[in-house]
């Protein structure tokens, strides 16, 4: 997506707008206590407060972990990255806690608290993640800016505006000049130049956005906050290229809270301190962007999570009522408003604005719409995706769904899983994406395609001669057709050949997938089917192949241990049923169970049941002679309630 927010925002037109902005905006962020405190004794928030005050007690009782060297080093040396910030995150919740809870309710013990956790971090070495400072560059850390420097920059600066009557001034000074050594020097004065500030994913809106609020709130020098103003939407613009004119976000649903989320938090935070002259989110393209969880909602808070997301995903709900207010986009979802115990990264400007901004009429209102009529085809993604209602008896209903991805292999938080797909009944995935894994040092090193949540062996792709899917820019679905069948019915057609280059006999490879769930039916079906060509290998590719593996070994994955019988293999989900046929004359079915750490280190089980197929006679005496020039692969699947 080509957009320019404030392409003709010029320096004279950026002050002009900050003038008559500024001193109210300030004002604005200063009510924001007045707001927290009404909604201190709010019921319906009654287990945040309880959470926050978790971490207060832990403060009052507990050390503050350190961010030691020994931490720090691990991964370098081992590739770890957990025990660091697991102290990390601990201390950034300890601060968003003790922030919130002093801004609504302040007294002297809580201040002191928060005057001494806020002392602290400003003495850390460095406000980024270990695994984020270039290796070598360790002496210029604490001028490095990655996702949460620039977080911590942003917290840290919403602090001192809203607090800068209760705080210490000894205190608000330090912040002032840590922000100003850390942020603004490097950044903004200097001109030191950060990868992220091109870069066409999340980081450059995270980073960008983060500090950009930071000037907005603390610069004075309307020169240096115009220049901030026009480097922030030049990160943005390279963050927006990223998207198409779908509104799709590559890197999944996770990502796109966080990236999107904070380009809405900074273009928000723009607009209210220019007097509404400055607003990045009138560009209609971004209404695109903002639709993007309602597309990919299944049911029941489940998402597909095609890339490093989570099928489960909290979406902030301050975040998705000021862009129901701003992009009229439909909220689809039940509101709920999270701990900040249930955010890894305990995001302070997340749980902000989950209060201030909020608005349950919204949810009223949206959760009784119906799910969209006709399928999502997202076409610059290339994914698919459809919903229907299955009856159930009893005038009971179940959504069933479907999802398909193409693209290709070098994607932000890219899978090696071109053609993978979803199947989605009574509010879970039963076969499923295996979402993101535990993030070391190798998992974005070469070679990660070993990796269950990354490689091909993890999706419900095949491996072809033994070879999964290759990494690489090269590596792409090409979409041979997409077409909505019905209100509820889509058909996907994609060539992956050249996913496949290790695999040494292969000519072409295609897969076809037929989605329908007619309304007031009782089940929505899946058809799908793999056709195989096969070319004469060379004498070399013969000796070099010759080994005791299938032509095709066909993935499906799932959290659910499947049942093998005649000819089909079954999942039995919490509420629905999914059944595929096969033809067990010529494929073998077996289960396999797998285990593997997910992205916040905790153990996690999955079942692949594979489909190998069966060789002939000749080739049983030569396994790479290919009598056969042509495999073909027909399966059925049935979703069904329980």
């Amino acid at each position: 997506m080509t957009i320019h927010p404030g392409l003709k925002w010029t320096a004279d037109h950026i002050i002009a707008a900050m003038r008559h902005g500024t001193s109210s905006g300030k004002e604005y962020i200063c009510r924001w206590k007045d707001r927290l405190a009404d909604m201190l004794n709010d019921p319906d928030y009654a287990s945040f407060w309880s959470d926050l005050r978790v971490y207060e007690q832990k403060a009052n009782t507990e050390n503050l972990p350190e961010l030691s060297f020994s931490l720090y080093r691990q991964f370098r040396e081992t590739g770890e990255r957990q025990a660091y910030e697991l102290a990390y995150f601990e201390r950034r919740g300890r601060l968003a806690a003790l922030g919130l809870l002093a801004a609504a309710s302040p007294s002297a013990e809580r201040l002191q608290l928060l005057e001494d956790l806020i002392w602290s971090v400003c003495n850390e070495q460095t406000w980024c993640l270990s695994a984020h400072v270039p290796e070598g560059k360790e002496a210029g850390a604490r001028q490095h800016i990655d996702l949460f420097a620039a977080e911590t920059a942003q917290t840290l600066s919403e602090m001192i505006v809203m607090l800068d009557d209760v705080l210490d001034p000894r205190v608000l000074r330090m912040m002032r000049a840590e922000i100003e050594c850390r942020i603004f020097t490097p950044l903004y004065r200097e001109q030191q130049t950060y990868g992220w500030e091109n870069a066409d994913h999340n980081w450059s809106a995270v980073c960008s956005g983060g500090c950009g609020i930071a000037a907005l709130l603390l610069l004075e020098d309307e020169h240096l906050r115009a220049k901030a103003v026009q480097q922030t939407i030049h990160s943005m613009n390279a963050f927006l290229r990223g998207y198409g004119m779908d509104g799709g976000c590559a890197e999944g649903i996770g990502y796109w809270v966080y990236g999107f989320g904070f380009y809405t938090y900074f273009a928000e935070m723009l607009r209210i301190f220019s007097a509404g002259k400055l607003d990045m989110l009138s560009n209609p393209e971004t209404r695109a962007i903002a639709a993007f969880p309602g597309n990919v909602h299944l049911s029941g808070g489940v998402f597909v999570n095609f890339s490093d997301s989570r099928e489960r995903e909290t979406i902030p709900p301050g975040l998705l009522s000021l862009l129901s207010e701003r992009q009229q986009v439909q909220v689809n979802l039940e509101l709920r408003i999270p701990l900040l115990t249930e955010d890894p990264c305990r995001r302070w400007a997340h749980a902000l604005r989950n209060i201030l901004w909020s608005n349950p009429a919204v949810y009223r209102r949206e959760s009784e719409a119906e799910l969209p009529a006709a399928p999502v085809y997202l076409e610059n993604l290339s994914w698919g995706i459809a919903r229907g209602v299955l009856a159930t008896g009893e005038q009971k209903e179940m959504t069933a769904a479907f999802a398909v991805k193409g693209g290709h292999n070098a994607e932000p938080h890219n899978h090696n899983d071109l053609g993978h797909f979803i199947l989605h009944g009574g509010g879970e995935n039963i076969l499923c994406d295996p979402g993101s894994g535990e993030y070391t040092q190798a998992y974005f090193a070469p070679g990660r395609e070993s990796i269950f949540q990354i490689g091909s062996q993890g999706h419900s792709v095949p491996v072809i001669e033994g070879a999964g899917q290759h990494s690489g820019r090269q590596v792409e679905a090409k979409v041979l057709h997409i077409k909505r069948l019905s209100p509820q019915g889509i058909e996907a057609a994609f060539d992956l050949t050249s996913a496949y280059p290790d695999a040494p006999t292969l000519a072409r490879y295609t897969r076809h997938l037929s989605w329908n769930c007619l309304p007031e039916a009782s089940e929505a079906e899946l058809f799908l089917e793999d056709y195989y060509q096969w070319q004469q290998p060379s004498k070399t590719c013969r000796e070099e192949h010759l080994i005791e593996k299938p032509p095709v070994v066909e993935y499906f994955i799932s959290r659910i241990n499947p049942v093998i019988q005649e000819a089909l293999v079954q999942w039995e989900g919490n509420k629905a049923v999914v059944t595929m046929h096969y033809d067990a004359d010529l494929w073998d079915a077996q289960v396999e169970e797998l285990e593997t750490v997910d992205h916040d280190h905790l153990p996690l089980k999955f079942y692949r049941a594979a489909l190998s197929l069966r060789q002939t006679a000749n080739e049983e005496e030569d396994p790479w002679n290919h009598s056969v020039k042509e495999t073909w692969c027909r399966l059925k699947f049935f979703i069904h309630a329980k």
